[in-house]
Order: C-alpha cells, then structure tokens, then sequence
C-alpha cells in the first residue's frame, strides 16, 4: 500500500508517480564555480611543478649542495664571464654601465629586481583572473619551469663569478687589505649597497647574503622570468620588451650580471619555447582543454660537480 508500482511499459511509479516525471534539483551554481575553479587551480598547479621544484631545489642547495656555495671558493673553477667580454668587445660593458652611478638609478635599478620574486605570482593571476586566460598562465608556468632547469644545467657545469665578487676584490686590493672568504663578504653588489647606506637598512645585504647559489651568474635568471611573459602573452604586446631592457639595465649597473647573461638567458627562453611548440600537440582529445600540458616528460640526474683546486680567476 503506497508503495511503488510499475505501469504497463516497466516504468517505475512511486506513490502513483512516474519516476520520469519527477523534477531533480539542479546542482547549485556556486557549487559549479567551484568545481570549476578547483578544476582549473588544478590544471594551473599542475603546469607549474616543474617551476615549483627548481625554487625548492634551488633554495635547499645550501644543505644537498648540488650547486657550489660561497664556501666552495677554495675548491672551485669560477668561469670569468668579464674577460671573456672583454676579450670580444674590447671593454666590459657592465663596467661601464655601472659607473654611471646617481641615486635615482640606484632605486631605478631596485625597482625589477623587487618586481622579481612577485612576477611567477601576479602574472598568472593577472592572466586568469583580469583577462581569463588560464591557458596562458599554463603556458607561462610550463616555459618557465622548463627555462629555469636549464638555467640551473648551466649553473651546474659552468659556475661563474658575478661581477661584484670582481668589484669587492679590487676594492680590498686597492685598499691593500686581505681579501676574507667570499661567504663573508658583502654580496649585494654596488648599487644595492649604496641605498642600504642610503636607507641605513641593510635590507639588500640580508637579502643576497642569504642565496644559497651565489655562482649564477650566467644566465641571469632575473632576465628569464620576464622573457617568459614576453614569449607567451606579454601585457602592452611587444611593448613589454622595454622591461626587458630595464631588467637588463638593472643587473649590469647593480654589479649582478653580464651582457652575456643576459643574452644566454634570452636564447633559452626562446629555443624553450621553440621545442615546447613542436613537443607540445593539441591533437590529444584526452586532454584538458585549458592548459593542453606537454607530454614530453625531462629529467637530470643530478650528481655533485667536479671541482678544480685552488680557487682560481681566469
């Protein structure tokens, strides 16, 4: 007795009611959203590991040692980036740049290096969120996770001295002091040391005393990061290149990088985005729409690097 029934077509009928009549609730959109927007987190995350694991890798090297630390001076080949420029141009061109010194440049040169370590962050969000891109923030995610295991392949097997390891040695030479152990000399470089003086905030001295990968020179990461956004979906378009050039600017007048950092940085960004292109189809209707990942699955076997006794400065 008011049970469920069947009719004649072996249709179920609940309490005289027809199961196919019987409206089911639609799911609420919120809860759409936020499947979508878990689903989409998802895929961004997903792009991003290989950029993720470079920034844990990188910020551990002070305990795996994989890379050489600053303690590694006295056993160490540190590859001389000046001379070689020096030996093609005829001059050093960080030098030059660097010695055009004005407080105003000093906190213009402060500026990208600042912007730096928020670009990974605002700019896939800028892409997601303002312009509703996520494909773009997984393109980014993937170039620069791949550009920046590169970076960290030449590291390994070319260390190189950034210019002001050269600066604070002929400074101690000119004073006719004992040059101390690189790990306790100042490394923030020349323009970041005039607006810690400036400031009287040692805030650029905490913050490079602690890089755990002082021998980077070559290529510049901080030339990398945003030619990433420059290869992918830069904001202003071609315009964005300025930034380049002002990043650019900025490692040669504080003493960080070299002109050839620079251009190394630049190549790979752009032969990483050429073997993405040709590695990466869309013919795959398995995969997600909105990021497509690369299929192409790259490694190093990380072992610890062969060194060369004394320290020596070619």
């Amino acid at each position: 007795m008011g049970g469920s029934q069947k009719l004649a077509n072996g249709v179920p009928k609940l309490n005289g009611i027809s199961k196919d009549l019987i409206v089911r609730p639609a799911r609420p959109e919120a809860v759409s959203r936020l499947y979508s927007a878990l689903a989409l987190l998802g895929d961004v995350l997903w792009n991003a590991i290989p950029y993720l694991s470079f920034l844990f890798v990188y910020g551990i090297n002070g305990h795996v040692h994989i890379l050489p630390r600053a303690s590694d001076s006295d056993c160490v080949y540190l590859y001389n980036v000046s001379a070689f420029e020096t030996g093609l141009l005829g001059f050093a061109p960080h030098k030059l740049v660097s010695s055009l010194v004005h407080p105003a440049l000093d906190v213009l040169a402060a500026v990208p290096y600042l912007l730096h370590y928020v670009i990974p962050v605002i700019f896939p969000l800028y892409e997601v969120v303002i312009r509703g891109r996520p494909e773009v923030a997984c393109q980014f995610y993937r170039l620069l996770g791949a550009a920046m295991w590169l970076h960290f392949l030449v590291w390994f097997f070319l260390p190189t001295a950034p210019p002001w390891l050269y600066a604070n040695r002929e400074a101690y030479l000119g004073a006719e002091l004992p040059i101390p152990p690189i790990q306790l000399q100042h490394k923030e470089g020349c323009a970041f040391a005039r607006l810690d003086a400036l400031t009287g905030i040692p805030f650029f001295f905490n913050m490079f005393d602690s890089n755990p990968v002082p021998f980077g020179s070559f290529p510049s990461g901080h030339v990398c990061w945003p030619m990433c956004i420059l290869a992918t979906a830069p904001p202003g378009g071609r315009l964005f290149a300025i930034y380049i050039v002002w990043v650019t600017w900025a490692t040669l007048y504080s003493c960080h990088h070299y002109v050839s950092d620079a251009v190394m940085a630049i190549l790979i960004v752009l032969v990483t985005k050429r073997l993405q292109s040709l590695l990466c189809t869309s013919s795959n209707p398995r995969r997600r729409p909105c990021c497509d990942p690369l299929q192409a699955v790259c490694g190093w076997t990380v072992t610890k690097p062969a060194v060369v006794c004394p320290f020596n400065i070619v």
